[in-house]
């Protein structure tokens, strides 16, 4: 996996996030954002965006998997016909903010939904996120066609 961060795990990473989204958003808006987001996405995780692009889903699920273990987040996987879902029942990420006193609003998981829906643009899949309660979210990756690009 080439997007693999093996040193201390600084969760006030998610702290900065957090504020960033909300700064971006109040000065920029929600365009900007999903603009910076694509550009990640699709630049900065391009062998993930590479991969879905010919039809793997294989690496997004690595990435996820990876960093949810390695914050020690809670989630189940479930596989289908055409589709892959990854339910979060513990975010490491909403479990920080709430410990340190930081309300988690919904800006907080927009960058989930801006992030997926770049990583499925011009591919073979749909990333759908549902938010289901605070620290609790499914994201579905669904094969919508048999194309690859």
């Amino acid at each position: 996996m080439r997007y693999k961060d093996t040193g201390e795990v600084h969760m006030d990473f998610h702290l900065a996030t957090n504020e960033t989204i909300e700064y971006v958003l109040s000065e920029y808006g929600q365009d900007f954002l999903a603009e910076l987001f694509r550009r990640t996405a699709q630049n900065v995780y391009r062998d993930i965006y590479n991969g879905l692009k010919s039809g793997n889903s294989q690496k997004l699920i690595e990435h996820w998997s990876y960093y949810y273990t390695r914050e020690k987040g809670a989630f189940i996987i479930t596989e289908g016909a055409n589709e892959v879902s990854f339910h979060v029942t513990e975010c490491p990420a909403v479990r920080h903010l709430l410990a340190n006193k930081i309300p988690v609003n919904r800006e907080f998981y927009l960058q989930m939904e801006l992030m997926n829906n770049a990583w499925s643009e011009d591919t073979p899949f749909n990333i759908e996120t549902s938010v289901l309660s605070e620290g609790e979210y499914t994201m579905t990756i669904r094969r919508t066609s048999n194309d690859s690009q």
